[in-house]
């Protein structure tokens, strides 16, 4: 009980620690902002077309399949994204004990992940290296169906995650390649609590 209770404060402090680099990243964003000048060379700038994008992870922060999210630019150096995945949708029957008689049902799995994340853009061309932190809702829902009832229940659990990669960058296209270290929803028989990951992403800005 004791090791529970470290490990859940161990975990409380990265989540938080995760949320203050989230800050201090917004704040920073904003105080250059208002600082600078655009720039009028395309091939100068971090983040190419508009500052609206749309582009769709593989693996990554979502752990399995990937995600579709939407970033926004707050300047050459900093964005920030919201996204959603799907880790896995499973089905089939079940059954179970009802008051002495064998009832049969089916049932519904749906695990997916809503993100919120932070980049920093180093370098002013087409190549450049990305630092990210975010933390990832791991959300699982089960739904029970049986001739007599249907069962419902859904569990979250709030983890961090950080990473740096590589983005190459034409136009309005660009293509990303990022190493995370994930922290894991637990206690599981199978991960460990935290674990290296990829994610390989493309992605299209809107003018």
């Amino acid at each position: 009980m004791k090791h529970y209770q470290i490990d859940q404060m161990k975990l409380s402090i990265l989540k938080y620690l995760t949320a203050g680099v989230l800050a201090l990243v917004l704040q920073r964003a904003a105080a250059q902002e208002s600082g600078s000048q655009a720039s009028t060379d395309m091939r100068e700038t971090a983040i190419p077309a508009g500052p609206h994008s749309f582009h769709v992870e593989i693996a990554g922060r979502t752990f399995i399949f990937g995600s579709v999210n939407y970033e926004y630019a707050l300047n050459r150096k900093f964005s920030v994204g919201a996204g959603l995945g799907v880790i896995s949708i499973l089905s089939g029957e079940i059954m179970r004990d009802n008051n002495g008689s064998t009832e049969t049902g089916n049932y519904l799995d749906v695990s997916t992940t809503q993100l919120i994340y932070g980049n920093y853009f180093i370098g002013q061309n087409r190549n450049q290296l990305v630092l990210t932190a975010g933390v990832s809702n791991f959300l699982a829902t089960n739904r029970n169906r049986y001739p007599s009832e249907t069962v419902r229940s859904a569990q979250a659990q709030l983890e961090w995650n950080a990473g740096i990669g590589y983005q190459y960058s034409a136009n309005r296209f660009f293509f990303r390649v990022t190493g995370y270290i994930l922290s894991m929803p637990g206690p599981s028989d199978w991960f460990p609590d935290y674990i290296p990951w990829g994610g390989i992403t493309t992605g299209w800005k809107l003018r």
